[in-house]
């Protein structure tokens, strides 16, 4: 997954699940990095993935909203 930089942010959330909802079977990784790799992921399998920004205040994550789900099917 590739994302754009937003200003202000210190890093980056990603979610992704089997379920459009995110109701079961979430997965999550953070990072810092504009680009993530997710592994062991089962093919002919649809994902549904989001993002969201955090930062640091006071050593505290502030998180944003998350975004547009998008949909991903592995080959």
């Amino acid at each position: 997954m590739k994302y754009k930089k937003i200003s202000g942010s210190f890093g980056y959330q990603i979610q992704y699940s089997t379920n459009k909802k995110f109701k079961k079977g979430n997965k999550s990784a953070n990072t810092t990095k504009l680009s993530k790799t997710v592994k062991k992921l089962k093919s002919k399998k649809k994902y549904y993935v989001r993002i969201r920004t955090y930062r640091k205040v006071n050593g505290k994550k502030i998180y944003s909203n998350w975004s547009k789900v998008k949909n991903i099917k592995i080959k």
